[in-house]
């Protein structure tokens, strides 16, 4: 790439930035020196005069068996931390050089610390309280550049406040006590110094739960005032009207979920109980929508950046929500067993396509906030699809957040949707960086199925239809219209990914899928189409979670054409899903 092509990557990026966050990139880059110099002075803040006893700790969420597994309790007793299926020793040094950079990101969460401090509350065991106090002495000590990052900061201060309350007994008028207190306060006022406006999204959203929270730990009313009305104001800009956060992932989407939860035990256990009367319609409308756009899966959906191994789960979430918040949203339950229906969920682009025991998701929104799209993928017109709460067709995920692999997890063929020749769908770039992207999105839901279409960075256009067909609930069929922006041959590529566990099988213009032996599904191939099985190679890297991966086989169907294209398939569900599935 020279450097015109680069200047002009980075103003089709600059351009979508509100002004605040470029005024904030450039304040960070020219006072990179006097932060380390407020960070040294704050380090010598002395210990606040008042702090209040504040219940951050939600049972349902932090005691929750499957969560407490991310952080093997055994490898903890023996100083070796697991985050993200990434295991490294702590000893005396808080950075470990052979990790990745997410990986030590994550440790400075302290997250890892909650599992030890439940272990002890619930069984009394000495050992894991003197595990919990040596972790927190050692990491006291440290000054690792990570551990001051205001996301880190944002992450870890609950973190250390559910801690203490499960310790509570144990841990007050004791030095370490006073130790952690004068911490957090240090943190605390470092934060409101560094606050992500040059990021904004997630990151200002988890700064402001962190200052609500902090506020009132330390019973500082006019900052308390200031930050709970800009929690407010970010709640109303990041929370779409049908109830989807606004960066499109419901691993997000769980994780801001849990962040106003938290902010609401806050409020209740301090006494502004009015002001936790606030958050009740976000997180009844945050609780509805998590609750019809999973409905038929066991995982998280895989669109943009996503994983299993990161947000709370859905259901854990959803029993949080009717024991300490509203038993409003306790119907949407029940809806999970209609026998058929199609929902729309237009702010956002989601559309959920059901029939008795099979749910497609379908996408056909914006790749997020023109503002942030970070965690953005090239998914419009994807769609993952289940039976049975099982995985059939899925996305490739996100396996990581720096490396190799992460161009591919966000790219195109990454996802059950489609391409003309190499050409991506929204020019994705760096880590977390958006340049030019799609427009003209517009999505639909009928009365028996969905409809979507948009025009690429470069200005080709795409159309997807998918329905079930009338003479047979149990065949889907998807219908694309492609649309070059130039003259010429071209390859329209469309892309199946299968879950871990199945296969493909060719059967002359058919092709089946296979579990073991048991056909499972039946594909049927356009017309004048050529087909690709991949079985290897890195279209068939999986991550469901963060840091672990699969291998999956991947159907890419191809067809030549000149200026436009429609093909159809459809994909047959077999009657083995009812008795073996």
């Amino acid at each position: 790439m020279n450097r015109i092509e680069k200047a002009w990557l980075y103003w089709n990026t600059v351009k979508s930035l509100k002004p605040v966050q470029i005024r904030h990139q450039i304040e960070n880059r020219i006072c990179r020196g006097r932060r380390k110099k407020y960070l040294d002075s704050v380090k010598a803040l002395l210990r606040p005069k008042s702090w209040s006893e504040i219940k951050l700790l939600i049972p349902e969420l932090d005691c929750d068996p499957d969560y407490l597994q991310r952080f093997p309790k055994d490898k903890l007793l023996r100083n070796e931390i697991e985050l993200l299926h990434e295991s490294h020793r702590i000893e005396k040094e808080w950075r470990v050089l052979e990790a990745s950079h997410l990986w030590n990101y994550n440790l400075h969460y302290l997250e890892f610390l909650i599992p030890l401090a439940v272990e002890y509350s619930v069984t009394g065991e000495e050992a894991y309280f003197l595990k919990w106090k040596e972790f927190m002495e050692g990491w006291l000590k440290q000054s690792s550049d990570d551990s001051f990052e205001p996301y880190t900061i944002s992450m870890r201060i609950p973190n250390l406040l559910i801690c203490m309350e499960l310790l509570r007994e144990k841990l007050r008028d004791t030095e370490l006590e006073s130790l952690v207190i004068t911490s957090l306060y240090q943190q605390y006022r470092y934060l409101l110094k560094t606050q992500e406006r040059a990021l904004l999204a997630n990151h200002y959203f988890e700064n402001l739960k962190a200052l609500v929270i902090s506020s009132l730990l330390f019973q500082e009313t006019e900052m308390y005032h200031q930050y709970f009305d800009l929690f407010l104001k970010e709640i109303e800009e990041q929370i779409l009207s049908d109830g989807l956060h606004f960066e499109r992932s419901l691993m997000y989407h769980k994780i801001i979920l849990e962040d106003i939860l938290r902010v609401h035990a806050a409020l209740r256990s301090t006494g502004h109980r009015e002001d936790a009367k606030k958050l009740i319609p976000a997180i009844q409308m945050m609780a509805s929508a998590m609750m019809k756009l999973e409905r038929g899966f066991e995982r998280t959906p895989l669109f943009n950046d996503a994983g299993n191994n990161v947000s709370k789960s859905r259901d854990v979430l959803f029993r949080a929500i009717i024991r300490h918040c509203t038993n409003s949203v306790t119907a949407e339950k029940s809806n999970a067993q209609k026998e058929t229906a199609v929902e729309g969920f237009e702010a956002s682009g989601c559309y959920m396509l059901t029939h008795k025991d099979t749910a497609l998701f379908f996408d056909c929104g914006e790749i997020g906030p023109s503002y942030m799209g970070g965690h953005a993928h090239c998914d419009c017109l994807s769609f993952e699809l289940s039976v049975n709460g099982k995985a059939l067709f899925v996305n490739s995920g996100t396996g990581q957040y720096q490396g190799e692999l992460r161009p591919f997890f966000r790219s195109t063929a990454a996802h059950n949707t489609l391409m003309i020749d190499d050409r991506e769908q929204s020019e994705l770039w760096g880590e977390h960086r958006a340049a030019r992207r799609i427009r003209k999105v517009q999505g639909k839901a009928g009365d028996r199925g969905l409809i979507g279409r948009f025009q690429s960075f470069r200005g080709d256009f795409f159309r997807r239809s998918l329905w079930w067909k009338k003479e047979d609930e149990h065949v889907l069929v998807i219908r694309d219209d492609l649309k070059a922006c130039d003259a010429g041959k071209h390859t329209a590529r469309q892309f199946l990914h299968l879950a871990p566990g199945y296969r493909y099988r060719r059967d002359g213009r058919q092709i089946e899928v296979l579990e073991g032996e048991t056909l499972r599904a039946v594909i049927k191939l356009p017309y004048k189409c050529d087909y690709l099985i991949h079985k290897e190679g890195i279209l068939t890297n999986y991550a469901e979670d963060f840091g672990e991966y699969q291998r999956k086989e991947v159907l890419e169907v191809r067809t030549l054409f000149e200026d436009s294209v429609r093909s159809e398939l459809e994909i047959e569900m077999t009657g083995e899903w009812e008795t073996n599935g």
